[in-house]
């Protein structure tokens, strides 16, 4: 939903201000994890402890709750740990630990631990203890169509214990729930459904473990006066240090208000680019003092400044995850 608002959001600043030569630019930003580890947590292993389950169909799809399969769930968390990078070694343990045929989550013992962190060489242990998935059929009216658009949907619920060998309970237990859709002819079976919810568990549970990358879009001033359109050849260059050099020239030397307006509010943007947060948010002010309550350009700023704002407040959390490369990003 956030990347659906964003796009729309941009779309809109962009409709709003199409007279005023507003570009869209689309980056990748890398963006903090839910879970922050002290440095010295180096080698992870990622076990199965999920409660054991019957063999999936391969045909049909059973609509209501279901458990995901354990051991290919262990393996995609672990296989997206490992392609992150972030830890120095990622194991796994993909045989069922939960062997008591009970369907709900079963904690590990100090011992139990203990155990697997000396077996494994590891640091932490993450035990995968539930992949829950609840299927249902539902029917989608939009607005324009005839009839309603059948779908399965599907809530898939990971569930992660996270365990330190020295600590008698987990330091931290995390689940999410999100969901997936599919076209009612094309429903998966069982277990094809099995398979996504693990991919997409796994998707899901990374997010929250380790920093990753995301698309984001920001909108600048491109048009009105040939520094403005040189400019915007260095931003399509990757040259935010030339960009920033001739927006900077044309805010301390031209007498027009839009013109000011537009190169300090593309200075913020080169700024942040840059990765000087604190300096794209000093360049804001300088637009929010200039531009009237309400004008197109009052609206770009706002959206601008709701974007930054939430960078700003990412970027400590950021900083202490990224902190065992050095800051390096």
């Amino acid at each position: 939903m956030m990347k659906i608002y964003a796009l729309c959001a941009v779309a809109l600043v962009c409709c709003l201000a199409s007279c005023s030569s507003v570009q869209t630019l689309t980056f990748d930003q890398l963006c903090p994890a839910t879970v922050s580890f002290p440095e010295q947590v180096k080698n992870i292993a990622v076990v199965n402890n999920m409660p054991s389950t019957p063999e999936a169909k391969r045909t049909l799809l059973t609509l209501g709750e279901m458990n995901g399969n354990g051991k290919k769930s262990a393996e995609m968390l672990a296989s997206a740990l490992a392609d992150s990078k972030y830890f120095n070694q990622v194991m796994i343990c993909d045989s069922a630990l939960n062997t008591t045929g009970l369907s709900g989550r079963r904690a590990l013992t100090q011992e139990e631990v203990t155990q697997l962190a000396g077996e494994l060489d590891a640091d932490i242990i993450f035990s995968l203890d539930q992949v829950k998935i609840q299927t249902e059929r539902d029917e989608i009216f939009y607005p324009g169509l005839p009839g309603s658009w059948s779908v399965i949907k599907a809530k898939v619920t990971p569930v992660l214990s996270l365990y330190l060998p020295e600590r008698e309970r987990p330091m931290n237990i995390i689940a999410k729930t999100d969901s997936l859709q599919w076209d009612a002819s094309m429903a998966p079976s069982d277990r094809q459904m099995q398979e996504e919810a693990a991919s997409f568990s796994a998707y899901m549970l990374t997010h929250m473990l380790v920093p990753y990358w995301k698309h984001a879009e920001r909108i600048y001033y491109a048009g009105g006066c040939v520094e403005m359109r040189d400019a915007a050849v260095c931003v399509n260059e990757n040259d935010w240090q030339g960009a920033h050099d001739l927006w900077q020239s044309l805010f301390e030397q031209t007498k027009s208000k839009k013109l000011k307006i537009k190169s300090a509010f593309n200075l913020a943007l080169a700024s942040e680019m840059q990765g000087d947060l604190l300096q794209a948010e000093k360049w804001l002010k300088e637009v929010e003092k200039r531009v009237t309550a309400g004008s197109d350009e009052d609206v770009i700023r706002k959206f601008y400044a709701e974007q930054l704002a939430e960078r700003m407040k990412q970027f400590p959390h950021l900083n202490t995850q990224m902190s065992r490369f050095g800051n390096n990003f």
